[in-house]
C-alpha cells in the first residue's frame, strides 16, 4: 500500500480520533523512511558495481602492463579504451555513494525529494556515458579474441571489413549521441523517453522528475 492509499484508508475509518493520528508530520516521516530504504538498497547496488568496475580496471591495467610493447596493437588499444570506460563507471559509482551519504533527511521533504532525484539524475548521466562505449564494440571483439584465442584479429581483416567497422562505429556514435541527448527529464512527456528513463531509474523516480520539471517551469 502506497502513501496515498494509506492516507485515504485512515480517513475513511469510522473512528475520527484514529484518523486524526495520521498527521502531516507522520506522513512525512513515513515518506522519508521509504526514501531511506530505497537509498540503502541503491547504496548496496552501487557498492557491488563499484567493486566490479574496480576489478575490471585492475585486470585491464595488468593486461596493458604485461602486453605493452613498442608497437601499438589492436588488443592493447582496445584494453586502453575499455579501461577509460571502466574508470568512468568506477568514478560514477563512487560519486553516487558520496551523493547518497550527503542527503540530509532533516530538511523539508521537497528538498529531500529533489536531492534524491539528483542522485538518480546522476545515475542516468552515468548510464548514458557508459552507453558511449557501444560504438567501440570492436574493442570488445579485439580484446576478446586476444584473451580467449590468443590471436590479434586486426591483421587478418581486409580493407573492406576495416572500412565497414569504421563506418558502422561512426554511425553508432552519432545515434548514441542523439539518443543520450534526448533521454532527459525535460523530454519526459515523450512516451519512448519515459519508458527508457523508467527502465534506467525506475517508475517512482519519474514522479520526482516530473516534480523537478514542474518546479523549474514555474
Amino acid at each position: 500500500m502506497d502513501l496515498d492509499n494509506l492516507k485515504n484508508s485512515w480517513q475513511q475509518q469510522p473512528n475520527n480520533e484514529a484518523a486524526m493520528k495520521i498527521t502531516p508530520s507522520v506522513l512525512t516521516t513515513i515518506k522519508v523512511t521509504q526514501q531511506q530504504l530505497t537509498l540503502n538498497k541503491m547504496k548496496l547496488a552501487r557498492l557491488v558495481e563499484g567493486i566490479i568496475f574496480g576489478l575490471i580496471v585492475i585486470m585491464l591495467s595488468q593486461y596493458i602492463v604485461n602486453s605493452f610493447s613498442v608497437s601499438l596493437t589492436a588488443p592493447l588499444l582496445s584494453a586502453g579504451i575499455l579501461t577509460i570506460f571502466a574508470l568512468i563507471g568506477l568514478a560514477g559509482n563512487i560519486g553516487q555513494l558520496v551523493l547518497m551519504d550527503n542527503v540530509d533527511y532533516s530538511l523539508p521533504i521537497k528538498r529531500v525529494q529533489k536531492d534524491i532525484y539528483l542522485i538518480f539524475a546522476h545515475k542516468l548521466q552515468l548510464t548514458k556515458l557508459l552507453l558511449c562505449s557501444a560504438p567501440f564494440y570492436m574493442a570488445y571483439v579485439f580484446l576478446g579474441f586476444e584473451l580467449l584465442v590468443g590471436v590479434d584479429l586486426y591483421p587478418y581483416l581486409s580493407t573492406t571489413m576495416i572500412s565497414f567497422y569504421t563506418i558502422s562505429s561512426v554511425a553508432m556514435l552519432l545515434v548514441t549521441l542523439w539518443f543520450i541527448n534526448k533521454v532527459h527529464y525535460k523530454n519526459i512527456n515523450k512516451p519512448w523517453v519515459k519508458k527508457v528513463m523508467q527502465l534506467i531509474i525506475g517508475e517512482k523516480i519519474l514522479c520526482m522528475a516530473q516534480f523537478v520539471n514542474s518546479m523549474e517551469a514555474n
